[in-house]
């Protein structure tokens, strides 16, 4: 029994979102089917039926299921605190039944096959809601009755429900604006032509797997003979399994194909076509779906975060706004408490990104470590995290040590902003490469070149380190290196010095190839490389810097002439091998893409150091699939995969073969 705003019903509750017929008899109803070749298909037997339709709503309809419904009371200005109260518990657990994330599953797939869906809000006997149940679009006809008032009728028994105890999600309909309008409407003649496609291909199995022929016989045949050849014709001819079966003439009589082929009728991509429309229609990016015809390296990645926030936020804002308008107010005063769909968790980047992220907050004073914790799902760590800090040393905001020091040329202290670094020499892909040109145009220079260009700049970049520390431990600063705040130049530095790699190594291999290289899809690679290759660079420097400090300390030393022979001695020494590993690295991917890109089918590890690593030297001109790995678990040389010491100095290189 069902008891609503008084009144008693015998329809079972678990009935309400089940399918029936649609009724005519009123001023406003939904469209529930629409025509396909040779039939009338109804909406749902279209998603069960047209792939690309069930695809692109069960992935908006998972997408939506997925992201917690939070309710928050506004506490004034931008302060609000997560609600808790019944209506909290009734999102949660709707009704017996159903899930809170079932009941937007249904809500979202019903909404998106008829244009609409509709919650009944289940009362007990104080008017309070206690449950939320779905019912079906076709089980509903919408009017208006005696007093102009707008009512429901459900069912074929027509009970009337009244519009307060409805919950309504609908799709914008230009015919009126009490019932939705489906986005089938407007894949009508697509889903005809995929219907008429995949019925025209069964067909075709299943009456022959052949060309439809004509038989020309140079006599006129009677009725009887015409009927005997047609039915020995198809019984030897007709069905998948007759497929390929040799066809003998006698009498003259001679075959003509009239059947357009597969690739005549564009078969192909006229399906591709249609599943892309189908996304259009729903404003889903194909690759959203798996469909990567034109998806590469560098975009896909923005492309699947386009669903969520060009996609799924109207979406999210459509749905949160009917629960504002038409069920909070059963709980609670007008502008008090709202809804909304959480989707941080599908739109913050991966650990590393949101990591780094979270560290330039905390250090720029913006977050306070104890708002940052529950990002990772890290507790409470004390009142010391509840407090703004400024720069990596974290000082308490407000404290005399907040700002780092420098000198002027006159000797004064001067405070500096964190991150005005000393500006090296501008460095550009193209003057580098200008710089490549004037060597010879063979493998081994040009290689030399790079790491010669690599050397200098990073030797540079120490340089530009030490007078910062050294200025730092002469004034007495309490920070003497930020190692965060080196990060992002030294990675801006790798990343054009890894570029020109990329572009003078894939070139020279696609060359000799016969191919050509496309650097596009190494950018994104290059990048991310350089940027962990920085962090790493920088973290060794500061545990030199650490241990400087420490030897000085015992050694009774200046500081700052200390620190100034550990940056002229083991970390300026640094520079070489740094430039070879980067090099490597860059090189190997560089010419693994290029042999990709130009048909190559397997690769030969080169050795070129005449005092190779024992495991290198083993390796010498082992060849193995472009696409497997070597014996020593590495792509190429200088593959990260096989840790720093595996990469650390390696001058060995990589050939690309055309044949196994």
């Amino acid at each position: 029994m069902i008891l609503s705003n008084g009144t008693i019903a015998s329809t079972g509750i678990s009935g309400l979102g089940d399918q029936t017929a649609a009724y005519s008899s009123t001023s406003f109803h939904g469209v529930g089917s629409m025509p396909l070749g040779g039939m009338w298909a109804a909406y749902g037997e279209i998603y069960r039926a047209q792939l690309w339709v069930g695809v692109v709503v069960r992935k908006l309809a998972m997408a939506t299921a997925r992201n917690p419904f939070d309710l928050k009371r506004q506490l004034g200005g931008n302060d609000q605190e997560p609600e808790v109260g019944a209506l909290a518990e009734l999102m949660k657990k709707p009704n017996e039944r159903l899930s809170g994330f079932e009941l937007w599953l249904w809500t979202s797939s019903t909404y998106d096959i008829y244009g609409e869906a509709f919650w009944l809000k289940l009362r007990d006997r104080t008017d309070t809601v206690r449950e939320l149940h779905p019912i079906h679009p076709t089980n509903l006809v919408t009017h208006r009755n005696e007093a102009g008032d707008i009512e429901y009728l459900y069912g074929p028994n027509r009970l009337p429900i009244p519009e307060r105890d409805v919950v309504v999600f609908k799709n914008y309909n230009p015919e009126n604006t009490r019932r939705g309008l489906s986005n089938l409407e407007g894949l009508r003649m697509t889903l005809l032509n995929e219907d008429a496609s995949r019925r025209a291909t069964a067909s075709w199995w299943q009456k022959g797997a052949r060309p439809s022929v004509i038989l020309r016989h140079p006599k006129n045949l009677s009725d009887p003979a015409i009927e005997r050849l047609k039915s020995q014709m198809d019984s030897n001819h007709s069905g998948a399994d007759n497929m390929g079966r040799t066809l003998v003439l006698e009498e003259a009589m001679e075959a003509t194909v009239v059947q357009l082929s597969a690739e005549e009728m564009q078969y192909i991509e006229s399906r591709k076509l249609n599943r892309e429309e189908v996304c259009a229609a729903y404003d889903v990016p194909p690759p959203a779906v798996h469909i990567l015809d034109k998806a590469t390296f560098s975009n896909i990645t923005e492309q699947l975060r386009s669903m969520y926030r060009d996609t799924m936020a109207p979406r999210f804002e459509l749905f949160e706004s009917v629960v504002d308008h038409q069920l909070v107010p059963e709980f609670h005063p007008e502008g008090d408490v709202f809804s909304k769909f959480n989707m941080d968790e599908v739109l913050r980047g991966d650990f590393e990104t949101r990591a780094e992220a979270v560290n330039k907050l905390i250090t720029g004073g913006v977050m306070k470590p104890s708002e940052a914790r529950p990002m990772f799902n890290l507790t409470v760590a004390g009142p010391e995290a509840d407090q703004l800090y400024g720069n990596a040393a974290l000082v308490p905001l407000g404290s005399t040590a907040a700002a780092p020091q420098q000198i002027d040329t006159n000797g004064m202290v001067m405070p500096r902003a964190l991150g005005a670094l000393k500006s090296t020499p501008a460095l550009t892909v193209r003057s580098v490469m200008g710089r490549l040109a004037q060597v010879k145009a063979d493998k081994p220079a040009t290689r030399a070149k790079l790491v010669e260009e690599h050397t200098k700049e990073i030797r540079a970049f120490f340089t530009e380190q030490r007078d910062s520390v050294v200025a730092a431990a002469s004034s007495k600063a309490a920070a003497l290196f930020d190692a965060a705040a080196w990060d992002e130049p030294l990675a801006d530095l790798l990343t054009t010095l890894g570029a020109a790699t990329s572009q003078a190594t894939g070139s020279a291999v696609a060359a000799e190839l016969g191919g050509k290289y496309d650097a596009a899809p190494a950018t994104e690679w290059v990048t991310a490389s350089a940027t962990e290759s920085a962090k790493n660079i920088n973290r060794a420097t500061a545990d030199a810097i650490n241990d400087a400090v420490a030897a000085a300390e015992d050694e009774d030393a200046d500081l700052a002439s200390w620190l100034g022979e550990t940056f002229d001695g083991p970390i300026a020494a640094r520079a070489d091998s740094v430039a070879l590993s980067r090099v490597a690295v860059v090189a190997g991917f560089a010419t693994l893409l290029a042999g990709k890109q130009s048909g190559g089918v397997s690769k030969t590890w080169g050795v070129n150091s005449r005092n190779p690593r024992s495991a290198h030297a083993a390796m010498a001109g082992e060849t193995v699939g472009i696409d497997e790995t070597f014996s020593n678990g590495m792509n190429a040389p200088g593959d990260p995969a096989g840790g720093a010491d595996e990469v650390a100095g390696c001058t060995c290189d990589l050939t690309i073969n055309l044949e196994g």
